[in-house]
């Protein structure tokens, strides 16, 4: 009896330590996404959620994700401030005014028409006029960006 008794208490320990063995423990980790050529990352917390259009504090460092859930790098986020090449806050560098931000992003929006433009990623002048008029809403600076980029810069043509 005392036999049988202690085969049926270590076949219950085994089965409580298969079970255990079975159920997914989480630990907050990164994670790399292989979607997209494996330039993005985002981070998995301990319950399994991830960080959305926030601040995160890992490991006493804060960090910055997209509102699709990736890890910003190397930029200023949406609110300002800076994040280095691998997406720490900047602490030492202040949080940019509404000012900085306008004109920081209007710098990329520039930036971005200057290569649609070259590389021919417009199809017409009027094509490229209308994505200068979304981007630069004052017509005045709309038409000083537009000349500026005529005037040296010449419209490529995409191959397709």
């Amino acid at each position: 009896m005392k036999k049988a008794m202690k085969k049926l208490v270590t076949l219950v320990m085994v089965a409580c330590l298969m079970v255990a063995n079975c159920i997914t423990a989480f630990a907050g980790e990164w994670k790399k996404d292989t979607e997209y050529g494996g330039y993005f990352w985002w981070y998995q917390r301990d319950d399994g959620s991830y960080p959305v259009d926030c601040w995160e504090n890992i490991d006493g460092k804060y960090y910055h994700f997209d509102f699709m859930g990736y890890l910003e790098t190397d930029c200023i986020t949406a609110d300002g401030y800076h994040v280095d090449s691998e997406g720490v806050w900047r602490q030492d560098i202040p949080q940019m005014s509404q000012e900085e931000m306008d004109e920081y992003y209007k710098s990329i929006y520039k930036e971005m028409l200057i290569d649609w433009y070259e590389y021919g990623l417009v199809s017409s002048e009027e094509e490229f006029e209308e994505y200068v008029n979304l981007y630069f809403p004052d017509p005045v600076e709309a038409e000083f960006v537009m000349n500026e980029i005529r005037s040296n810069y010449s419209m490529g043509s995409a191959e397709y």
